[in-house]
Parts: structure tokens; sequence; C-alpha cells
């Protein structure tokens, strides 16, 4: 299949394409991958562990010949290391090297080379990126980065490896994890998969946030055991994201399923549902932003409007017994409509009532 011409979606869908080519089952498969963290994090530590090619965190992998560029270490450093992570048995198939050339200036040579003479090779790591790069240019630091990462990732891409990059962090914080990455956006536009490691200092846990176009993102908790990695938990995003619900909403979700209907304020909600020491202007706030992970997928909807003395809320329930899931109102004749985008976000008042009396 030649990649220069375009090809229509009928015969896209009709030609057999090979999978996904997983090192690391759901953690590392083929193409350009970044593992970046803070300084002395235990990313070399983490490289060699990967680039053993035994199990790892419950995830089987096939034996493989690994090529590790250890480009800040010395083979003294490297064989120390292997001392205490593999013990009596010796990974025959990880080959070592501390010096190459930059990108564009020999470095992609000597990986065609290794892999010419080694075409069982699976991995590939560059410990660290910045050791091979290039001298700064006159271009931009976007373009300078999407550059020099489009051709580490043809390489990885033509000859159907993992190529892993090892690269830090900026000292600078950010709300955004992996903003937190050295380099411009187009260091991260053109990886595949991206292994952000957060381990603070002087502790002996770390958090592996791994993103990438090929799987979905997941938060792994790891501890490190003399100097090995051990897993203690992994989550998936949705499992992050439901971390982060208020356990009364969950509460309330349970309440209103027995309900049917229910209309009335917020405070006569929580005391219906027998929750205490919670604003009413805090859990409407949190209704709505959780709205889609607790309520909509219970098919319980909601909707809320302001009269003269409160703001007065409306839930039905379509999946309760006892409910007409042939009309779109229930015997109360509310006018709320099946579709989920019919939620209207509630006016957030800070206090119980306010001087006018109105109730929340």
């Amino acid at each position: 299949m030649n990649k220069t011409e375009p090809i229509d979606a009928e015969t896209l869908l009709a030609t057999p394409l090979p999978p996904v080519r997983w090192l690391i089952p759901g953690l590392l498969p083929a193409g350009l991958s970044l593992l970046a963290g803070a300084s002395k994090a235990g990313k070399s530590w983490l490289c060699l562990q990967l680039a053993q090619g035994s199990e790892i965190w419950n995830r089987p992998t096939q034996p493989q010949t690994v090529l590790y560029l250890c480009l800040e270490d010395t083979l003294a450093r490297i064989q120390s290391r292997l001392f205490r992570l593999t013990g009596d048995v010796v990974p025959s198939r990880l080959y070592c090297q501390t010096q190459c050339g930059c990108i564009g200036e020999g470095l992609e040579l000597q990986i065609e080379k290794f892999l010419f003479r080694h075409p069982e090779t699976g991995l590939v790591v560059i410990d660290t990126l910045q050791k091979v790069r290039p001298a700064e240019s006159n271009t931009s630091a976007y373009a300078g980065d999407y550059q020099d990462m489009s051709v580490l990732k043809n390489l990885a891409d033509s000859h159907n490896i993992a190529l892993l990059l090892v690269h830090h962090l900026r000292k600078q914080g950010d709300v955004d994890p992996f903003q937190q990455i050295s380099g411009s956006n187009g260091l991260m536009g053109a990886e595949d998969t991206i292994l952000l490691l957060q381990r603070w200092r002087m502790s002996n846990t770390a958090k592996l946030l791994v993103t990438g176009r090929d799987m979905d993102s997941r938060t792994l908790h790891l501890q490190s055991e003399n100097c090995v990695w051990q897993l203690l938990e992994e989550e998936t995003q949705e499992e992050q994201v439901e971390k982060t619900v208020p356990a009364y909403l969950w509460q309330i979700a349970d309440f209103l399923q027995t309900q049917c209907f229910w209309q009335g304020t917020a405070t006569e909600l929580l005391t219906a549902a027998g929750i205490q020491d919670i604003q009413p202007n805090q859990f409407t706030r949190k209704l709505v932003e959780h709205y889609y992970i607790v309520f909509a997928p219970r098919k319980i909807r909601y909707e809320s409007r302001r009269t003269a003395s409160m703001r007065q809320m409306t839930f039905i329930c379509d999946d309760c017994d006892g409910y007409d899931d042939d009309s779109d109102t229930p015997s109360a004749n509310t006018s709320i409509p099946k579709e989920s985008s019919s939620l209207s976000s509630p006016s957030y008042g800070e206090v119980y009532s306010d001087k006018t009396g109105t109730a929340y």
C-alpha cells in the first residue's frame, strides 16, 4: 500500500491491516513514545526494568531484543543497576551503548545498522533525548521540536518498533501535568504515547500517567522497592474521574431512583435523602458538574427553574418502577423531555435563603 497516495474508505475498510504491535500490552505500543519526569525521579531505573523483556505489572511480554542508549551513564553504572534489578536472571537480549550520533548526524544510521543485525528488535530506548538533539537552528522551537520528532517517528514506524525517548520536566508547575514536559507542543504533538513519571522528592512512591493514540489514558500508582518499581494500583481515566465525585451524589441518585418523580428545593432534597452538613448551593454545583457521571447513566433527568420564592428542582427517573416508558411525562405532568440536552444549570445561591425570601 502506497502511503503517499490517497485511499478511498471502501478500499480501506476492505483491506486487512496488521493490529498495533504491543511491546508491553496496554502500556507501550510500537511507535514513538516519550517518558518524562523530574531529574533523579527514577526514569532510567524504569527504562531498564521495561527493557528486560520479562512480565511487568501483570502484563505478559514476548522475548525481544532491546537497544538501550544510556547516554548519561557509564557502563559501570549500568552494570551496577543490572546487578540490582536482575539477580540471577541475565537479560541476554539487552544491548547497552553509551555514545551515539545526533538526529540527522548519524543516529538514524546507527540504529538501522543495529536493526539490520538484530531484526527481532522490539524496543530502542534513548536516554536522554537532549543528548541526541542537534545544535539549535534558526527555526522556531515548535518547528525544531516537531522536525526532530518526525525523524524519529518515521524511523520507529518504518521498522514497527517502539522508540522510547527519556526526557525532563520544566521546573515550573502547571495545572495539566503533561504541560510540564520541557519543550514546545511540537514535542508532544508527534508522540504516539506519553508516559509521565511523577515522584515527590525523597518519596518511594510515584504515579505513572500514560496517554496515547492507541490506548485509553490511565494512571499507575508505583512504589520503589530496592530500585524496582512495583505496581500498587492501576486506574483508568474513567475510574479517576469517578473518584472525584462526592459520595453524597451517589446517595442522592439512589434516593431518586426510588422516587420516580421528585420536586422541591435543594434543601428539601438533601433532607429527604438523609444528607447532612452539605450546603445547598454546594450540592447544586456538584450536581451539574457530575450530572453526566452520576445521574445521566441512571436515566435520571433534571431541570431547575426559579419561582418568586425558591429555585425548584425536578427529577424524573425513566427506569423507575411505575414509570410509563411510553409516556414522556409522569403523573405529575412535568414538562421535562427525555433528551438529556434539556438539562439546565441552576443559578447558584450562596446561602440557604436571601433577603427576598428565595429558598435554595
